[in-house]
């Protein structure tokens, strides 16, 4: 990329005017009166023009800065999505946690042997979901990290910026400036990447819940009898174990 030569100070422009009034009063004896209302207004426009580059510098980071104020916000607001969401699953953690222990207890001194095969099929199907549940809190757990350290970033980058920003006000160089605008298009990406690691994420936790095979009642018969018959054995077992 190529780069512009700064903009002189404001005191080199001053004294500048100062020598070109000069020079003014001299060509006037020289040419007409239009040839140097053209040339003073020519000198007067890039005055302008130098005053106002240094005016949309600093405008230009003051917006860059208010973009990563916008989405440190952003992401503040989807960590706490996310925090909600991890004490949740906490929480029916710990719910099907004990379930998985009253069902064991009830299969192993039910009496009644339709109860305990019944107990110890609620039993199995507790433990399933307890293995479902740390999956998808594993998962949360990793995006709640990708997600604070993103904002991290993000608030570090913004005093810089911040810091920035006052040095260029201070010495109204407009190399400042465009170093300080260039500096501003890494966090964004940052976020952008933690956002896309945690949609894919949550994606494929999406698409795994829906892909469920077709029902097949007579398939399902047949595993239901070797579903019992596999109950039987271990109920059995488990009751010898506390005899």
């Amino acid at each position: 990329m190529c780069t512009r030569s700064a903009a002189p100070p404001v005191s080199s422009i001053i004294s500048n005017l100062s020598g070109l009034a000069h020079s003014l009063l001299y060509r006037a004896k020289e040419v007409s009166m239009n040839r140097m209302k053209r040339w003073t207004m020519s000198v007067t426009s890039w005055v302008d023009g130098v005053l106002a580059q240094v005016e949309n510098h600093e405008a230009a980071v003051s917006a860059a800065i208010g973009r990563v104020r916008q989405s440190t916000a952003r992401a503040r607001v989807q960590l706490k999505r996310v925090e909600r969401d991890q004490q949740s699953l906490r929480e029916q953690l710990a719910e099907e946690e004990r379930a998985v222990e009253v069902w064991r207890r009830r299969a192993k001194s039910a009496e009644d042997e339709a109860v305990a095969l019944e107990c110890l099929r609620r039993f199995k199907t507790s433990e399933r979901r307890v293995q479902q549940l740390r999956q998808r809190l594993a998962e949360h757990e990793r995006s709640h990290k990708d997600l604070s350290e993103g904002i991290r970033m993000l608030n570090a980058r913004l005093s810089e910026l911040s810091e920035r920003k006052n040095l260029m006000r201070t010495r109204q160089s407009r190399a400042e400036a465009a170093h300080g605008m260039a500096s501003t298009t890494g966090p964004i990406g940052d976020l952008e990447e933690v956002f896309d690691r945690w949609e894919t994420r949550v994606g494929e936790i999406e698409i795994a819940s829906e892909c469920a095979e077709p029902f097949d009642a007579f398939e399902a018969e047949l595993e239901a009898v070797d579903e019992t018959r596999d109950l039987r054995l271990e109920l059995e077992a488990l009751r010898s174990e506390g005899s």
